[in-house]
């Protein structure tokens, strides 16, 4: 799905505006180059209007925010250490797509021969969807454009370099902040999340309790963590029915290749964490064991 930014004093775009705007058959786009060695591709943009359409493209930076939530931030070109924007060039600059027509754009990534980790950046296509008039007289009326910027991103990863790790820590488990079970005895998971590596990682995890008998009691699922190299998030996973009183195993497994499953790119390491848990009446906490 593109990711759609108004500006020039707009406030609210409607439902009609943003069908006017031509999409581009890839809103993400991974690439692994070698040292020294350089990536092709290209990018089909698609006017489905019965006006043709003008767009600019240039680039930016972009990182996600602290948090882990996914939302991003974008910044000029160049802006950060993590920019793959030196590395990047597209041809052409200025397109105008005619009326139900499409226009492809070439990129290439070059990656210097000193070059290690990830980089990122943003494509963008902006474009004119709506020409107004301020209020006033003859004499002072002026045009107020609105312009809209639809985003490719990239994600470009040096060939043999890549470390795609993590640390998992501060386990808790206590009653949930919401209590939407039926039993109203709902508990929450929760564990820090650090990006160790020197990559974007997008994690997907589970959690298993595991009784005396070796059988499942419990399974649910983490929420997913977006990080920059360094990047921290909080991982919760909550349980809404009841649990038998004893002695548990709980099983954590995060995988740390979520964003290279969902591009087709390969799989990513996983980390299995345990540690012993104690249950009480009505899903009382007890004692939780060390992480292991």
């Amino acid at each position: 799905m593109a990711i759609c930014f108004f500006l020039l004093g707009s406030l609210l775009v409607s439902v009609a505006q943003a069908d006017k705007l031509p999409f581009m058959n890839q809103s993400k786009i991974r690439v692994v180059v070698a040292p020294g060695e350089r990536a092709f591709g290209e990018i089909a943009l698609d006017n489905p209007t019965a006006e043709a359409k003008n767009m600019r493209l240039y680039l930016e930076d972009w990182y996600y925010l602290p948090g882990g939530s996914g939302a991003k931030e974008f910044l000029p070109a160049n802006s950060i250490p993590t920019s793959a924007c030196p590395w990047i060039s597209f041809s052409p600059a200025e397109v105008v797509i005619p009326a139900y027509g499409k226009q492809k754009i070439s990129y290439s990534v070059n990656a210097p021969a000193d070059a290690t980790g990830a980089r990122f950046a943003t494509l963008f296509f902006e474009t004119l969807i709506s020409k107004g008039v301020m209020a006033g007289s003859a004499e002072r009326s002026a045009g107020l454009d609105i312009n809209v910027r639809v985003a490719t991103l990239f994600y470009v990863e040096v060939k043999g370099t890549i470390e795609r790790t993590a640390k998992l820590d501060n386990l808790n488990i206590q009653p949930a902040k919401e209590q939407k079970g039926p039993a109203h005895a709902d508990i929450d998971i929760t564990l820090d999340f650090e990006n160790t590596g020197n990559t974007d990682i997008t994690t997907s995890g589970s959690f298993s309790l595991i009784n005396n008998d070796g059988l499942v009691a419990a399974r649910g699922a983490f929420n997913s963590v977006y990080t920059f190299p360094g990047g921290k998030g909080s991982l919760l996973g909550t349980w809404k029915d009841l649990i038998p009183p004893g002695d548990y195993d709980l099983i954590i497994v995060v995988d740390l290749g979520k964003a290279l499953t969902d591009a087709g790119t390969g799989r990513g390491p996983v980390i299995t964490k345990e540690a012993s848990l104690t249950i009480g009446e009505n899903n009382r906490i007890v004692q939780i064991g060390q992480l292991q």
